[in-house]
């Protein structure tokens, strides 16, 4: 009998998280979608980092990519993040994109003389977030940056 009333707990229980899911209009990808989204980030990295004559390369030793597909959006979100020497300073950004079509929806461009222990002293130098079917927003720091990514793309960078 208590083992009866444990399962029916936690059937309920995985069913109010998967409704809360379907609720929030989140379709989970399924292992294909996130596959073909890896497959498509990589592309989208990879052609950014090989040197071409058109373009400025991007040093793949100071940059890295993350991506998530979204199933309700059928869009796949690749998160480039990279570093670059600007002088005696870095330069840190962060760019998400569509990775199919290369729409940019967000950018966080900070300078390493802005931040001092790990901990940004100065506004950065740009932080804005375009969410689809949204107006822009401009973000005050990392932390928001990051929140707001995380919460319109379902990427986390750091």
């Amino acid at each position: 009998m208590r083992s009866q009333f444990i399962r029916t707990w936690a059937v309920l229980a995985l069913l109010a998280l998967a409704s809360g899911v379907w609720a929030q209009g989140r379709r989970p990808a399924t292992l294909a979608q996130q596959k073909m989204c890896a497959n498509q980030a990589k592309k989208f990295f990879d052609d950014l980092v090989a040197p071409k004559p058109s373009k400025a390369p991007i040093d793949p030793l100071r940059a890295s990519y993350f991506d998530h597909y979204d199933a309700s959006a059928q869009i796949c979100y690749v998160a480039i993040v990279r570093n670059t020497p600007t002088g005696k300073n870095l330069a840190y950004s962060t760019g998400v994109f569509d990775a199919f079509e290369g729409t940019s929806y967000a950018a966080y461009t900070q300078s390493s003389d802005n931040i001092r222990g790990g901990v940004e002293i100065k506004p950065p130098l740009w932080c804005s977030v375009e969410p689809r079917g949204h107006s822009q927003i401009i973000c005050k720091s990392e932390d928001e940056f990051d929140g707001l990514i995380e919460e319109y793309f379902g990427l986390v960078v750091r």
